[in-house]
């Protein structure tokens, strides 16, 4: 991580207030994006295609080797990490949800766990994330939709689990043509269903 990375991180966790761009504008969004996941729409190249699949598999890799920071840099500024807590998602303004957390929170969370002392990674869950069938089609000139299952294989004080769940992804493209993630949304196949320690990135 370079020294400019780290003092712009440092900064961002330093400015009082909350977030700018979560606002009503931003849950609409969100909800609609929900209702929409099984309309898959025109395919893009093989060869964005790969892109696309390589930055998913990147990111899997980055958060089972708790590089924390860098899987950061796979999003956008202005993000979103949802995890409703119903089988069809509702409405993030009238549900709870297991998560729904933006670039602050984020930034909080990973900061919190390299105090050591986040109580309830200690100690860290190990991870194993596995993507499959993985459906990825353009949603405007600028904007990708990818549909994948997702199984996250965990392991804790002895303890090993299996979540299986429908990663749901909106990509932007970036001035220099890369993509990064705006929304990661994880649907919990027993969303609806109490769940154990998730305090780790699904």
């Amino acid at each position: 991580m370079s020294a400019a990375t780290s003092a712009k991180r440092n900064l961002l966790r330093e400015q009082p207030g909350p977030s700018t761009y979560v606002n009503e504008a931003l849950y609409e969004r969100l909800f609609r994006i929900a209702e929409q996941w099984s309309e898959v729409g025109p395919t893009v190249p093989t060869s964005q295609a790969a892109v696309v699949t390589a930055l998913l598999n990147q990111e899997c890799r980055l958060l089972d080797d708790g590089r924390f920071e860098d899987w950061l840099d796979l999003f956008v500024e202005e993000c979103v990490y949802w995890i409703p807590s119903d089988v069809v998602p509702q409405d993030p303004r009238r549900e709870i949800t297991w998560e729904l957390q933006d670039r602050r929170r984020l930034e909080d969370r990973v900061a919190r766990i390299r105090t050591g002392q986040a109580f309830s990674q200690i100690p860290p869950t190990r991870t194993r994330h596995c993507l499959s069938n993985i459906e990825i089609w353009a949603a405007g000139t600028d904007e990708l939709r990818v549909r994948t299952n997702l199984t996250i294989q965990t392991y804790r004080k002895g303890e090993q689990q299996t979540l299986p769940c429908m990663g749901g992804y909106v990509l932007q493209r970036q001035a220099n043509d890369a993509w990064l993630i705006e929304l990661k949304q994880i649907n919990l196949i027993d969303a609806d269903q109490a769940q154990g320690n998730i305090s780790f990135f699904l």
